[in-house]
């Protein structure tokens, strides 16, 4: 299968390379995106446009986002004709509301409650508390050299729509620190009508336990 892997809020696309070569071990290919480099993009459909653009055509058959990127997986797997989408430690949007309504209607029933207001890209101490927990020690020094602030600002008001012809999988972890896991496995039941695969770790299983991951994404059934 091909894959395309978006990075979330917090790390860069560097952030994929241990889960690229797992993927690749496998048989798969796996490309990835910079969401920075298109500047002043404000809603999810224009990530999605600019990142199909990007791609000029190259198939992809699944969309892995990670993080506060799921507010932009809809839109990217619609415009890069993706056949599966995967919210891996991922918000899920459900369309009725935004980001910042959930927020302000309760940010710890999303977000656990010592996460809210952290910075990790500006603290390396609480990266590796909140993100990279659960890695051995060389791969959290490694890891803490990918970290940077990604933040979609207009996203965030946006009531994100899902794409209907797109079916999803949500992979969470569930010593997650950052996104509740109990928050998550309901959202892929009533947001996305699934149920959640449960994997151990934290909120970057991609990094920590990067051949689960790898194996986990190879069972997706694509087209």
């Amino acid at each position: 299968m091909h894959f395309l892997l978006v990075h979330g809020t917090t790390q860069s696309s560097e952030g994929w390379r241990l889960l690229i070569d797992e993927l690749s071990a496998l048989g798969h290919s796996a490309a990835t995106t910079d969401l920075v480099s298109f500047g002043e993009v404000t809603t999810a459909t224009d990530y999605g446009q600019a990142v199909a653009a990007e791609l000029s055509g190259a198939r992809i058959d699944v969309v892995v986002a990670h993080s506060g990127s799921g507010l932009l997986l809809p839109a990217i797997a619609a415009a890069t004709h993706a056949t599966m989408q995967v919210y891996l430690a991922a918000f899920v949007p459900n369309g009725s509301e935004s980001l910042m309504d959930e927020i302000n209607d309760g940010a710890t029933t999303v977000f656990n409650a010592d996460w809210i207001g952290v910075d990790p890209t500006r603290s390396e101490a609480d990266a590796r508390r909140f993100l990279f927990h659960d890695c051995n020690p060389d791969i959290a020094d490694w890891a803490v050299t990918t970290l940077r602030l990604f933040m979609p600002a207009a996203v965030y008001s946006e009531r994100v729509q899902q794409s209907p012809m797109v079916p999803a999988m949500a992979i969470v972890p569930e010593g997650d620190r950052t996104l509740r896991p109990r928050w998550m496995i309901a959202a892929a039941r009533e947001r996305l009508g699934v149920e959640a695969t449960i994997v151990p770790g934290g909120h970057c299983p991609h990094v920590s336990r990067p051949k689960d991951i790898a194996r986990k994404l190879g069972t997706v059934h694509a087209g």
